[in-house]
């Protein structure tokens, strides 16, 4: 597995598609482009801009899909394979104004499983981004995802996806290590920004994450599986510098808890950040600089026999590509950075590749490729734990209000130095009725 060539092909991809049938061109003589995502701390885009629909609509539906997976508990022997079946309704609510902007969006429904039928439960999620203009010059910015699902149907985009904002890539947990058993997450983001000069922003940013495992869940392959949470406090600097390039400086300070008293650990950076708008709808962006983390062990917790750092210096480093528009949507990142456990028994230094590409061919199929690629290796403990994810799905409408989805999807997990590696494949068919309503007119 080379995680870079499968960057590169991601990319060659989405730029051919925008050479066979362009984005809509830049205006000429613009004079200041949108700050890259990155640095005002926004995730990677996930689906396509809706054409015709306005600055507020509503949008809603209902979602049933079929699933067949060869490997339903990802156990690397006596594998179980289950067909199953959610039902999920979901609804949106997108508005944009010149002082209040939000995207709201919520889901839920329940699975039933033929094989594992004491998977049965409900399933929610909940997303949200609320921009508000305090005064003038000054910004506030709420976020927040919630999700109570099972790892087997969790990425899927089944007709339920949001162009919402989202956490970025430097403010998110890790979500590396695979089960396909029952959670539950939340990430939550405050962000307050003022404009200082024309080209200068700056701001405060504070973020807290968790994620439960409310069955005590584990992984064949990574053990026990801890409920941990994340807290985040940054400080950042934007300064937009030409048309087209931006650079920032962040100041962050983080704490990773994990449950029954494990190891604790606080980490501090200094990330320097550079980012460019090579279309107004198209970023780059790279980040890098110093971190140090510190492990507190509480007495009385048995410790693996091998030692362990206390004191870590290392470096966080990443890089983002963003690409948002009507026919064409996708992104690109590479990270490497302490992060919250994701399960494991302490916070982990968490090497990642992902991305993913959606593209509108003709006026009917959307349809794309995503991946992951992680290694996740503890602070506390030998047991690197390395995952690969990759799915190509598409959506096809009939009409204005029908869509059906489908895909197939590969994930793998195994133990580095060892022998104990899991696989399964997964795939799904989704019939689901949508509307769409313009607001305001």
């Amino acid at each position: 597995m080379k995680p870079w060539l499968i960057i590169v092909v991601i990319l060659s991809f989405a730029a051919r598609s925008g050479a066979q049938q362009s984005e809509p061109a830049e205006p000429s003589g613009i004079e200041q482009a949108p700050a890259p995502p990155t640095l005002i701390g926004q995730d990677l885009p996930r689906g396509l801009l809706i054409e015709g629909a306005g600055p507020n609509y509503v949008t809603g539906g209902i979602a049933i899909t079929q699933m067949f997976t060869d490997n339903a508990e990802l156990t690397n022997s006596n594998t179980v394979s289950d067909l199953s079946y959610e039902m999920m309704p979901h609804l949106a609510l997108v508005h944009s104004g010149p002082r209040l902007s939000y995207d709201l969006g919520v889901a839920a429904g329940f699975v039933v499983n033929r094989t594992l039928d004491q998977r049965n439960r409900a399933t929610e999620s909940a997303a949200g981004d609320l921009s508000y203009r305090v005064a003038q010059f000054v910004t506030l910015r709420l976020n927040d995802s919630f999700m109570n699902t099972t790892g087997l149907w969790s990425g899927l985009n089944t007709g339920t996806s949001s162009t919402g904002s989202g956490i970025g890539a430097v403010q998110q947990p890790s979500s590396a290590v695979l089960t396909y058993d029952r959670f539950r997450s939340n990430s939550a983001l405050a962000e307050l920004s003022a404009q200082l000069s024309t080209n200068t922003f700056a701001g405060v940013r504070g973020t807290h994450s968790y994620t439960w495992f409310p069955d005590g869940s584990s992984s064949p392959v990574a053990g026990t599986l801890y409920n941990d949470q994340l807290y985040s406090a940054e400080a950042f600097y934007n300064h937009h510098f030409t048309a087209r390039n931006w650079a920032g400086i962040t100041l962050r300070a983080q704490r990773f808890d994990l449950e029954h008293s494990a190891p604790r650990t606080d980490t501090a950076s200094l990330l320097a950040l550079y980012g460019v708008n090579i279309r107004p709808n198209v970023s780059l962006s790279l980040f890098g600089g110093p971190e140090l983390s510190v492990t507190v062990v509480p007495l009385g917790i048995v410790l693996p026999p091998t030692p362990f750092p206390h004191r870590l210096w290392s470096p966080a480093a990443g890089a983002v590509f963003s690409w948002q528009g009507h026919r064409t949507t996708g992104g690109a990142s590479y990270t490497r950075l302490i992060n919250s456990s994701g399960g494991l028994s302490s916070a982990v230094t968490l090497t990642s590749v992902e991305g993913n590409v959606l593209r509108q061919v003709g006026s009917h199929l959307e349809l794309g490729p995503g991946f992951l690629y992680a290694e996740s290796v503890p602070i506390v403990g030998t047991q690197t734990i390395r995952t690969c994810s990759g799915l190509f799905q598409f959506t096809y409408r009939v009409g204005r209000n029908y869509l059906f989805n489908g895909g197939y999807a590969r994930d793998q997990q195994s133990a580095i130095g060892t022998n104990n590696s899991a696989s399964a494949n997964r795939v799904w068919i989704s019939f689901s009725v949508d509307f769409l309503r313009p607001l305001g007119r």
